[in-house]
């Protein structure tokens, strides 16, 4: 009788344990078919297609037959699986998932390519088709944790740039003829294309787009550019492309409902780049950028670790960039325009960053130039050639080591308006330096610095700067010094222990300053007129 028990005991443990493996084993595999795909598409491997993963031939053939395979039945996925593929040009379809599996690598020589109608740094022209890309599609997916990689310098050698251009003569032609006819004529953009790079991933005029989670390595021009598009979704991908020319990271370019996440950049140029439109073929097409959200990416040697413009034509707005980290970039957040540009920057935040060893920090400006540029237009006058920078606000930041941290430059004719920081901490060689601004404010913002004053205001009306401080005062230095800028107040700041002066002003405008609750005994002088101080 035990020994019956003991035998009925063992088979139900066995059924259970049994029952307990095959649930692990089909949860397993759920799990790897959804990190492909979460639907029931139809599937369709590449090698199937005569595609070849030994790198002796041209994959691209064989990878655009998978494609328009699936093409043909209302699309699925095509799955790259690992292997090193040599490739050309990739063209994308709607309702396609692109999986690119981990340890697959495609690598695109440097060649000429046929032209495509697209936009190159923001201006509308012919340009080499993108190395992966397509127009007008809906529901493309890239992902997998493959590999896509080229060579910025093979590129450079193929196209390189000439005299002060982004390009060549015939592009820099383009853009002087554009200032006076746009669009320019036919045979103006034929003469043009041949200098120009390709981007890498480009979609252009297309809707629910996302990439995921892929590795590029070098890019001919920008690696991701999202163009005239909406609904895109770039999350957990990464980009190396340092120090290639004019490739930089992730750049949207007058589109709409984008979200990027979770991605890491190394680039030589800017990381994530937010454009619009360039001078007067901006302008023609008026297309913003607008609703866009950037969230937990680490940016490193970049020029600017997020950067609005300089190609504002079209104007950008409602853009929330959070969560940050950057690390040996040139600017940590970079907004730049220039007179001739146009267009417009408003509604933007940026919230919760921490910046190490920057060049510039915080650069909010209006006299940006590109390399081969000079606008020779009226530079007093308001019009559609004006940018507009207004409600601006940056908060809880902390920046460690910056040369300079922080440049504010509005324009005479168009001040910057609505500009806020909020809880900031940095220290750096150089303070803050701000002119032409209206209704600025500084909440809890504390610098400390190398040489100079903290905080540099001229010229600003409407301007309040709210328990501002620095906790390292340097000798003979005011902690803050405001010229021409009538109307401002001073509140609720203190000054340290072994302050000089805490508050500069230029002969005879210290009357026209309001001061209210500030802790000045510490100072060893409250209040100073004198000569123009900190240039």
């Amino acid at each position: 009788m035990k020994t019956e028990k003991k035998r009925s005991l063992k088979q139900i443990l066995y059924l259970i344990s049994l029952l307990l493996f095959s649930n692990l084993l089909w949860s397993q595999t759920q799990s790897t078919s959804t990190t492909i795909s979460d639907s029931k598409k139809a599937f369709f491997n590449v090698l199937d297609y005569g595609t070849q993963r030994d790198g002796t031939e041209d994959a691209s053939k064989g990878i655009n037959a998978t494609i328009q395979a699936a093409k043909a039945v209302g699309g699925g996925i095509v799955y790259i699986p690992a292997g090193n593929y040599t490739c050309g040009p990739i063209e994308l379809v709607s309702n396609l998932e692109l999986y690119i599996e981990a340890g697959a690598i495609l690598k695109f020589p440097a060649q000429n390519l046929p032209f495509t109608k697209g936009r190159n740094q923001s201006v509308e022209c012919l340009t080499a088709v993108p190395l992966i890309g397509g127009h007008n599609l809906e529901n493309v997916t890239i992902k997998g944790g493959g590999t896509i990689t080229t060579s910025n310098a093979e590129w450079m050698k193929l196209k390189p740039r000439y005299g002060g251009s982004a390009a060549g003569v015939n592009w820099a032609n383009l853009l002087k003829s554009l200032e006076n006819r746009t669009p320019a004529m036919e045979e103006e953009y034929l003469k043009a294309a041949p200098e120009l790079r390709p981007p890498f991933i480009q979609v252009m005029n297309c809707k629910n787009i996302n990439i995921e989670g892929i590795h590029i390595i070098g890019s001919p021009m920008w690696p991701v550019h999202i163009l005239y598009s909406e609904n895109v979704v770039v999350h957990g991908i990464t980009i190396d492309t340092y120090p290639g020319v004019h490739t930089g990271g992730i750049y949207l370019d007058s589109s709409s409902y984008v979200r990027i996440s979770d991605c890491f950049i190394e680039t030589g140029d800017d990381g994530i780049v937010i454009k619009s439109g360039k001078d007067a073929d901006g302008l023609r097409v008026n297309r913003p950028t607008e609703n866009v959200t950037i969230t937990n990416c680490t940016v490193r040697k970049a020029h600017g670790a997020v950067t609005l413009g300089s190609e504002t034509a079209g104007g950008l707005r409602n853009i929330v960039v959070s969560n940050m980290i950057c690390e040996g970039t040139q600017v940590g957040i970079r907004i730049k325009s220039r007179r001739g540009r146009g267009g417009f920057v408003e509604d933007v935040r940026f919230n919760n960053w921490t910046m190490e060893n920057v060049g510039e920090a915080i650069v909010v400006t209006n006299y940006y130039a590109m390399e081969g540029e000079v606008y020779t237009g009226d530079t007093t006058i308001v019009s559609n050639r004006t940018p507009i920078f207004r409600n601006i606000a940056i908060s809880n930041i902390t920046i460690n080591h910056a040369k300079t941290i922080m440049s504010i430059d509005g324009l005479p004719e168009m001040p910057i308006e609505g500009f806020r920081i909020t809880d900031l901490i940095a220290s750096g060689k150089t303070g803050m330096k701000a002119s032409n601004t209206i209704d600025m404010e500084l909440h809890n913002v504390r610098i400390n610095t190398v040489k100079g004053p903290a905080f540099i205001v001229r010229n600003s009306k409407e301007l309040e700067l709210d328990n501002v401080s620095t906790s390292k005062p340097l000798a003979n230095t005011p902690v803050i010094r405001i010229e021409s800028s009538p109307g401002a107040i001073v509140r609720n700041s203190k000054a340290y222990p072994n302050t000089d002066i805490f508050l500069s002003t230029a002969p005879n405008q210290l009357k026209y300053l309001i001061l209210i609750g500030n802790a000045t005994t510490n100072a060893k002088k409250v209040t100073e007129e004198t000569t123009t101080f900190g240039k």
